[in-house]
């Protein structure tokens, strides 16, 4: 779709069979953590400090699961809502980052998973900071490359990589319409 054609208002929800692969891998964690940590094997060679790091996974792994069964039980509705005006992911806030704003876009690589990475306005990234704990986990992302506003694709329709693609073609259509140059309308007829 060329930058000239209308674009249109894109709604992206949770996808169902990733949500379940999620939650099926955070049981398979949980229970794995959880063997060790109580000993269901019977094995005599781990050590405390082995222990102590089970006791935390199987805390921090059911934790998560708990989050992605709730999702999955809860989530009906889209959370992603792309325009050419901007991006408003619910998951992150209720307001809407309009492509203005928006000062350069990346994709975060990590394994297999893909985020896209918005560097913001500083006035308005003050407003997408979020509690505590968000803004404790955005200090740990920016040493490893991860700073901005962060739109994780997990578990939604749409992977990472096309999810970039579809930022980069509304930011551009967006910031063309925005700098004066916007987008030809047909002549109308007389």
């Amino acid at each position: 779709m060329s930058e000239s054609q209308p674009l249109p208002n894109l709604a992206i929800g949770y996808s169902l069979p990733r949500l379940f692969a999620l939650v099926a891998a955070g049981l398979l964690l949980t229970l794995s953590c959880g063997a060790l940590a109580f000993s269901w094997h019977y094995a005599k060679d781990i050590t405390t400090f082995q222990i102590a790091l089970s006791y935390f996974g199987v805390v921090f792994f059911g934790l998560a699961t708990c989050k992605m069964l709730w999702t999955l039980i809860s989530a009906r509705q889209p959370v992603v809502f792309i325009t050419r005006v901007g991006l408003r992911d619910t998951r992150i806030a209720d307001d809407t980052i309009s492509w203005r704003s928006v000062r350069d876009m990346s994709i975060f690589r990590y394994r297999s998973q893909r985020i896209v990475v918005l560097q913001l306005d500083p006035l308005l990234a003050t407003r997408f900071e979020g509690g505590f704990l968000k803004r404790v986990l955005s200090l740990l992302n920016k040493p490893i490359g991860a700073d901005g506003v962060l739109v994780n694709a997990g578990g939604l329709t749409m992977d990472g990589e096309a999810l970039f693609e579809t930022c980069k073609q509304y930011w551009t259509a967006g910031r063309l319409a925005y700098s004066g140059r916007a987008v030809p309308q047909p002549e109308p007829v007389h």
